[in-house]
Parts: C-alpha cells; sequence; structure tokens
C-alpha cells in the first residue's frame, strides 16, 4: 500500500511534465522525410503569358476566270492545291468565294471573319 502512495505522486508529477513539455512551441516531432528538402527548396514559378504563337498564313494564289454555262469560274491555288470555284463556293473548309473579277478575287475567312483580296497572278 505504501509503494501506490509513493507511486501516484510520481506518476502524477511526470505526467504533469510531460503536459508541459508538449505545450513548448520549441517541441517537435521527429519525421523521418527523405524529400522534405528537396520540395523546400524548389522556387515557385509564376505563369507568365509567352509570345503568342501564330498560325501558318495560307498561300492563295490567282490564276484567272472562264465564262461556263453555270456562270464565271476561277481557278485557284491554296498552299498548292488547285481548286476550280464559282460564288459561293468554300476553298479549303475556310474560305468562301465572295465575287470574281477578272484581275482579282474577294474571299471571306470564315475563321477571322475578315475579307481577303487576292490579285491575278501575272506570269
Amino acid at each position: 500500500m505504501k509503494v501506490k502512495v509513493l507511486i501516484l505522486p510520481l506518476l502524477l508529477n511526470v505526467l504533469v511534465l510531460r503536459v508541459d513539455f508538449l505545450k513548448q512551441k520549441k517541441y517537435y516531432k521527429p519525421v523521418r522525410n527523405l524529400f522534405y528538402m528537396a520540395y523546400e527548396n524548389v522556387p515557385r514559378t509564376t505563369k507568365t503569358q509567352g509570345p503568342t504563337v501564330q498560325e501558318p498564313a495560307d498561300k492563295l494564289e490567282y490564276y484567272g476566270n472562264t465564262k461556263g454555262a453555270q456562270g464565271i469560274v476561277a481557278v485557284l491555288s491554296l498552299n498548292g492545291e488547285v481548286y476550280t470555284v464559282r460564288e459561293g463556293d468554300t476553298l479549303g473548309k475556310r474560305y468562301r468565294v465572295l465575287k470574281i473579277f477578272s484581275d482579282r478575287v474577294i474571299l471571306l475567312d470564315e475563321k477571322k471573319n475578315q475579307k481577303i483580296t487576292v490579285k491575278l497572278k501575272e506570269g
């Protein structure tokens, strides 16, 4: 019985000391993390808007026209491919033929919604 009486206050003192020790700000539980330092020293990068990449311009050439049974037919080249088109036709899934003249063709770029004039290629 005397042993229990002596041990109980000692255990209470140990618990009080343990609680005080845990409350201190300087106590850190040791953790072994091999990757901690690597992540800590990596500088954070911010997203910056780089230069905008422009699409390569299509090469359009106008070779001439002729009158057919259904109207004027123009001969155009888009990036090396030759097309025969009438007014209202689509050229290369992007350009619509608005008007055909003897010296130029007016196209509508449907992607950018801009009018483009292609002059007659000489030679």
